[in-house]
């Protein structure tokens, strides 16, 4: 017979190491592609804080700050917009959204910079047209120039989870969204898909569009401005707009300063009897190429930096 001595102390440090061995491998078994797409939201969502109860109001909100960038939140019953989109989920599910409602991440919701709380859009995925009705209830998302923060249900439906991010356009709602914001500021805090259904207006669709330029005929345009809707033929192009100058020379000299980045090209924009120098680079047919690019410009100081869809 033997007896073995046990220091209780070295016991419960050996324990409590274990514990936390074990906490960050699971940590790290979350998705990086998650994780890249919810750095927007760190700055909103108080960290490791769940909420148990809810207080949601109808709210549009002041101008804020972020990061040392203003954001100004608005009623736009015409947005209209396309650009970049993450997502954001577990780490999140739970806790409390700008508008004082608790994120649910099976819900259809999203977060945006600066529509009102709730607001009702459609959200089109540029790269496989499937479409899904969103309520805005949260703010985000923060990173590079990325317009709307999904749930994790909605990134699902749109199929944007294998590259975390992905190219939409975002149409606000106006009978929704008007319905929304009356209910709202009753108390009640319905789910999108519990909205009466609204039909929406159609489109007329031109078949060719025809300009006048001055001192000469009408003239057909041979490359046509992209009308279709559902971008079948995936005519769109991704640029990032670097800066625009009044000065060809000023427009030269970003131009070579950034030599670094790739098809940086001056274009000639006359405007309001007015000619400027727009600097751009692209086009570019990848996303994540786009928004890692964005992303380095904004590390280099290049706040100005914008992606646009043309």
């Amino acid at each position: 017979m033997f007896s073995i001595s046990i220091n209780f102390k070295t016991y419960n440090t050996f324990k409590l190491n274990f514990i936390l061995i074990s906490l960050f491998f699971l940590q790290s078994c979350t998705s990086g592609i998650e994780v890249a797409a919810n750095l927007g939201k760190k700055y909103i969502i108080p960290k490791d804080k769940n909420i148990s109860s809810q207080k949601p109001i109808f709210k549009i909100g002041q101008k804020y700050m972020i990061k040392g960038k203003y954001y100004f939140p608005k009623k736009d019953l015409f947005y209209n917009k396309t650009g970049i989109a993450s997502w954001y989920g577990p780490k999140f599910h739970g806790k409390i959204t700008a508008n004082g409602e608790i994120y649910d991440q099976y819900a259809l919701t999203a977060a945006h910079k600066t529509l009102p709380l709730p607001s009702a859009v459609k959200v089109t995925n540029l790269e496989n047209n499937i479409s899904v009705l969103l309520r805005i209830n949260d703010r985000g998302p923060f990173v590079n120039d990325r317009i709307i923060d999904l749930s994790s249900k909605a990134a699902d439906i749109l199929d944007l989870k294998r590259n975390g991010t992905g190219l939409v356009r975002v149409t606000l709602l106006k009978n929704q969204s008007e319905m929304l914001e009356e209910l709202a500021k009753k108390g009640f805090f319905p789910e999108i898909r519990d909205l009466p259904k609204v039909d929406l207006p159609k489109v007329n669709v031109p078949k060719m569009t025809i300009v006048k330029v001055q001192g000469s005929k009408k003239k057909n345009i041979t490359n046509k401005i992209n009308y279709d809707l559902n971008n079948l033929k995936k005519e769109f192009k991704i640029y990032i707009k670097l800066a625009s100058f009044s000065s060809l020379k000023s427009a030269e000299l970003m131009k070579s300063k950034l030599s670094y980045v790739e098809n940086i090209k001056i274009y000639k924009i006359k405007k309001s009897n007015q000619v400027f120098y727009q600097v751009k680079a692209g086009p570019f047919l990848n996303v994540k190429k786009v928004d890692k690019l964005h992303s380095l410009l904004l590390r280099k100081g290049m706040q100005g930096a914008k992606i646009i869809i043309e």
